[in-house]
């Protein structure tokens, strides 16, 4: 039996290397036999699930970098299609190579080194920008209320990519990591799950000592990384027990992984997790472990629903790589938070906010968020803090743009009211 099977199998993949052949020698064109390999590569895979995929020699890089969070490049955030119909720019790293030459929110990238964009992937593009530290790159963008397109140089610099983020930023470019509104709650905005997150994440809480009486963690927008750091982040909130499980085909238990003993807050601090149809993958790990053991409220709108586990697989010597699904994720409780196919909005995935904490925001609210995020990370169009004034919207009136974190905000001043009538 088993010798049939193989046999089979090698079969079909003779008959694969067979076609290369022949498209190779007999089509009407010249054709490479790597394009042949690559494009089997990605038609096999790519027709799994949308996140298994072949990861190419030119991608595997960028790739690797985003997870490691260095690379060569000038410090920005695009955004393009589907959401935006033309490639802009939605965030400028403080203190970055694009900082430092001027480009600002809401640049249009028009021509990278006299190529034009309109008809280039967002990868294309990004593969463009990134390069060798010390090398430059000219940019033609279009900016609002300027009439004719710009033309900046850009020198490229080594890029550490922060993925812990504050309330605001202050004049010598580090994240202040008390809420404005009040200085009693600790505020973590993750941008992703990468290999320094959880480091990223130990330090900023440790740097408000003993002064936090509640924690927001906001996860909106963040599109998952790497499970481990997910992990080590649910483990600083908890002193035993499961955190998430995997399961392979069949339903079969893979792994548990489980809290060890310690943790870095202590339990009656309450904690608030923000969430929104953006927060997936590992984003959902840290949201509905916390929930099912109900160590923290979750607030915002209900997550993507991405529940797989992704092994990213060397091929071609390591200089390809192969992401393939291999398993789903389990909460403590077990549910299933993967959105299948043909999941309706009325069946069980993602993760809901508690009963009481949905707060749906629509186009003309995300962008409000948006642009006051934008606002807070630049140290020149942060407000001070006016020690006289007293009252939450008094201290931030900013926080009326952003009805979600102002919702976490009331329940932890609510949670923190409540803990000083109990002592």
């Amino acid at each position: 039996m088993f010798c049939y099977g193989n046999a089979v199998r090698l079969r079909k993949v003779g008959d694969l290397g067979l076609v290369m052949d022949l498209i190779e020698q007999q089509y009407v064109d010249e054709a490479s036999q790597q394009d042949l390999y690559r494009s089997a590569m990605k038609g096999m895979i790519n027709s799994l699930d949308p996140y298994s995929g072949y990861i190419s020699q030119e991608s595997l890089q960028p790739f690797q970098a985003m997870m490691e969070q260095e690379f060569g490049g000038l410090g920005v955030s695009l955004d393009g299609q589907p959401r935006r119909d033309r490639l802009t720019v939605v965030h400028v790293l403080y203190d970055s190579p694009a900082f430092r030459a001027g480009i600002k929110q809401g640049d249009i990238i028009l021509e990278v080194d006299g190529i034009q964009t309109d008809k280039m992937t967002y990868s294309e593009v990004v593969k463009l920008l990134r390069g060798k530290e010390g090398t430059k790159v000219s940019l033609k963008l279009e900016r609002k209320e300027v009439v004719e397109p710009l033309s900046i140089d850009v020198v490229r610099a080594r890029i550490e990519v922060e993925s812990v983020l504050g309330d605001r930023r202050q004049n010598d470019g580090r994240w202040d990591f008390r809420l404005q509104g009040d200085t009693r709650i600790g505020y973590f905005h993750i941008e992703l799950f990468g290999e320094k997150t959880a480091a990223e994440l130990e330090k900023a809480i440790l740097s408000l000592k003993e002064d936090c009486r509640g924690i927001i963690l906001d996860l909106r927008d963040n599109t998952g990384g790497l499970l481990e750091a997910a992990i080590k982040i649910c483990d600083m909130f908890l002193d035993e027990g499961e955190i998430v499980s995997t399961r392979t085909r069949g339903g079969i238990v893979d792994h548990i992984y489980s809290a060890q003993p310690g943790m870095l807050v202590p339990n009656p601090t309450p904690i608030v997790v923000l969430i929104n149809d953006q927060s997936a993958s590992a984003s959902e790990i840290l949201a509905a472990c916390l929930q099912d053991r109900q160590r923290a409220t979750i607030v915002g709108a209900r997550s993507f629903g991405k529940g797989s586990v992704q092994n990213v697989i060397p091929l071609e010597g390591g200089r390809a790589a192969m992401r393939l699904t291999t398993a789903y994720y389990y909460p403590p409780k077990g549910r299933l938070i993967h959105r299948r196919k043909d999941a309706k909005p009325e069946d069980e995935w993602g993760v809901q906010p508690d009963a009481g904490c949905i707060v749906e925001v629509d186009e003309q609210g995300l962008s409000k968020i948006s642009e006051r995020f934008i606002r807070r990370s630049d140290p020149s169009q942060t407000t001070p803090m006016d020690e006289s004034s007293t009252g939450l919207l008094a201290q931030d009136p900013s926080l009326a743009e952003d009805p979600q974190l102002l919702k976490a905000v009331e329940i932890l001043l609510s949670k923190i009211s409540q803990e000083r009538n109990d002592d």
